[in-house]
């Protein structure tokens, strides 16, 4: 659990839920019994998370005795809570609702989405520097060996918690136009339209989980090797020529993408 969650997470003396108003389990369903457990009590926890954070779950001792199962059994369904971000766990401390996971819809701006939702974005300039591009850089930029780029590196605050470490790259000719204010009070979409004079055209983005390294998880506040969810993109010209490339990590606990896209079919061909 990272710390600014953990700053959430309150013990109110008061559990989240009674397990005599749960179903019980059935033993005879094909469905697995921590699925079972896992759903009895995720569907009041849905209902109410916003009022429920910081209430401690029954412990795993209560509820094996309640439903009759195992302790593996039991912890199976806490960890399934956990990954759908209903609950996060503390080592010797319990288990608790969390709070609510920011959703981003990847086809608008994530700044434009969190202010909507009045929340306050504001970044930190961590370091700018110019050198030599790295054979990942080159690439990803279309730009010779040994081209100078710029190198900038930003913490996104949201309502002054750390929330996302960002990391981009620009050629110098684009990095000329960008000032210290810009990068201070600017989302990169903004940041760049406002440097060239028109906004990207496209942007390219893969989405991964990775562990966190030991200055990324000081700087999040979260401990070394939690996963993060990051995302590297490239944006791009009207012309196809690259603008930036860079990648931003985010509290993994705490934050989730959402895609609605069309679905493309292959043609079926008949012999």
């Amino acid at each position: 659990m990272s710390q600014s969650a953990a700053s959430q997470i309150r013990d109110t003396g008061a559990t989240a839920l009674d397990l005599d108003d749960l179903a019980p389990l059935d033993s005879t369903s094909a469905m697995p019994l921590y699925m079972q457990l896992a759903e009895r009590l995720s569907t009041p926890l849905r209902m109410n998370q916003a009022a429920l954070v910081g209430r401690a779950l029954p412990t795993e001792a209560q509820c094996m005795e309640h439903f009759g199962i195992s302790r593996p059994t039991v912890r199976q369904a806490m960890a399934h809570l956990v990954s759908t971000g209903l609950v996060t766990r503390g080592r010797g401390r319990g288990t608790f609702v969390a709070p609510e996971r920011l959703n981003h819809d990847v086809s608008l701006a994530f700044e434009d989405e969190m202010r909507a939702a009045r929340k306050t974005i504001r970044f930190r300039l961590l370091s700018r520097s110019t050198h030599p591009a790295t054979a990942e850089v080159e690439e990803r930029l279309g730009v010779a060996p040994g081209t100078p780029v710029e190198h900038i590196e930003r913490l996104r605050l949201l309502d002054d918690e750390a929330f996302a470490h960002e990391q981009r790259f620009v050629p110098v000719e684009i990095g000329r136009h960008v000032t210290r204010q810009m990068l201070e009070e600017m989302a990169i979409i903004s940041l760049l339209t406002t440097a060239l004079g028109r906004a990207p055209a496209r942007i390219t983005n893969t989405v991964r989980c990775i562990p966190a390294e030991p200055r990324i998880a000081r700087l999040l506040a979260v401990r070394p090797s939690t996963p993060l969810l990051q995302t590297e993109h490239v944006y791009y010209a009207v012309t196809g020529a690259p603008l930036l490339y860079g990648a931003v990590r985010f509290h993994g606990e705490r934050f989730q993408f959402t895609l609605d896209s069309p679905i493309q079919t292959a043609p079926v061909f008949r012999s």
